[in-house]
């Protein structure tokens, strides 16, 4: 029987639910890495907060129903309620009741409880009230997404317990540092003229990256628009190169008007639409034959910067040896869904095969949180896992910001990089906005005992 591949499945993948204080201040990492219950629904509440007539701050606490064993990232904003409204930070306030609040919080393996604090500007009268909204933050792979509403109003002012962090402090919980020392056994700048092949292996039998997923070029079950071309075999698109200005490696989705030849006078088209060519090509490269050793206690480094075209997905991931699926390990990926996509967003993720079939756990995260003026566009970032044997943690140039339990299990794992087009990601709204491309650096594995 023909396994689906990864995102022929992801479009209808089932996730944990989230549905809308303060937890410790510090978790030590024993703690926040805690047998995982995958089989856990994780509910999420945020209750109403009353104020006396001198407060001038509302402190609306925000609860998860356990401690997770994985980062969870909601947003919040706040709304005009009844018979108040809300000034923007830095504007003018005139007759505002409060300042608008909006922002994430940050749940890390082993937080239960977070504040969101909201300036008043004024006592709020009897019956008057604002309004709290809780969403979940973007993951794409939800299939039920949470919309909670938390009110404001004057009474009797909530008893709330501080601790010593401010309030949606992500630092409450210490999330594992790159281990010290360690051993490099992979580094590679992809700088070599034949780097990649359809094989894998060069014609002297050497292996080498290779240019194709193990079942093919195209992702038809997950309706993607681009074709994962080879130049070598798709001669009409320039799949990758080395960018003079910078002297890295880059690969590259584009649009090609004329679209791409099937080798035998025709063209290739979509498997989901009858006779509809692919208009796109979709890059991609894999060390399944290069280096196929990621193990428990690898640390896995992608140097890389990303280019913000609407209807691109850009990813880095790990698969098993095997040619299973799932598991799956989203270092990084990139849903560019709109020409605002934020320039700090990123998600990370890992799969695996429960006793429902496949399941999945990601976290949408915002990287200025951990560094200032994050941006995976104007600058070459490194992005990394580490990959331990009950948590896997991802890291943001050496910063640990994100966690989830590993369920994929032990591996061996070996490393993917990608464009692709469409899927996930919203249709394209300008074709001359291509091509999309992922600038590579340096990729780095690093074993630890």
């Amino acid at each position: 029987m023909t396994l689906a591949t990864r995102r022929q499945l992801l479009a209808g993948v089932a996730s944990v639910a989230l549905t809308g204080s303060r937890g410790p201040a510090v978790v030590s990492h024993a703690q926040a890495v805690a047998p995982p219950d995958p089989g856990a629904e994780i509910t999420i509440t945020i209750n109403d907060t009353r104020v006396g007539s001198g407060d001038r701050t509302a402190r609306v606490p925000v609860t998860l129903s356990a401690p997770t064993n994985r980062t969870i990232v909601v947003e919040y904003t706040t709304q005009d309620g009844a018979g108040t409204y809300g000034a923007l930070p830095g504007k003018d306030p005139g007759g505002a009741h409060f300042i608008v609040a909006r922002g994430q919080l940050i749940f890390q393996p082993g937080e239960q409880a977070k504040l969101i604090e909201v300036e008043l500007l004024r006592e709020l009268k009897a019956g008057q009230s604002i309004i709290l909204q809780i969403a979940d933050f973007g993951y794409p792979l939800r299939n039920k997404y949470i919309n909670k509403i938390g009110r404001i109003g004057q009474g009797e002012t909530s008893s709330i317990s501080l601790s010593s962090t401010s309030p949606g402090d992500s630092a409450s919980v210490q999330l594992r540092s790159l281990p010290a020392g360690g051993s490099v056994v992979f580094s590679d700048n992809l700088l070599g003229s034949d780097f990649a092949t359809d094989s894998g292996f060069h014609s002297d039998g050497r292996p080498c990256w290779q240019s194709r997923l193990v079942r093919g070029r195209r992702q038809d079950g997950n309706k993607e628009l681009g074709y994962y071309a080879d130049p070598a075999l798709n001669p009409e698109a320039t799949v990758w190169g080395v960018d003079p200005s910078n002297g890295r490696r880059f690969i590259q989705a584009e649009y090609l008007e004329a679209g791409l030849s099937d080798g035998n006078g025709g063209k290739l088209s979509l498997g989901w639409q009858n006779d509809v060519p692919f208009s796109y090509s979709a890059a991609i490269v894999t060390s399944r034959t290069l280096f196929n050793r990621i193990a428990l206690g690898s640390y896995v480094e992608f140097e890389v910067k990303l280019a913000r075209v609407v209807g691109s997905w850009p990813a880095l991931w790990l698969l098993p040896t095997n040619d299973t699926w799932p598991p799956e390990i989203d270092v990084l990926e990139a849903f560019i869904s709109s020409s605002s996509h934020a320039a700090d967003v990123v998600t990370s993720s890992v799969h695996w095969r429960g006793a429902e079939g496949h399941r999945s756990y990601g976290a949408e995260v915002p990287l200025n949180q951990f560094e200032t003026d994050a941006d995976i566009f104007s600058r070459f970032n490194r992005f990394g896992c580490y990959v331990g044997e009950r948590q896997i943690v991802y890291y943001f140039n050496d910063r640990p910001y994100c966690a989830m339990p590993n369920l994929a299990g032990a591996g061996p794992w070996y490393m993917l990089m990608d464009v692709a087009v469409g899927g996930l990601v919203a249709q394209p709204s300008d074709p001359a906005a291509f091509p999309a491309r992922m600038y590579i650096a340096n990729v780095k594995v690093t074993q630890f005992a």
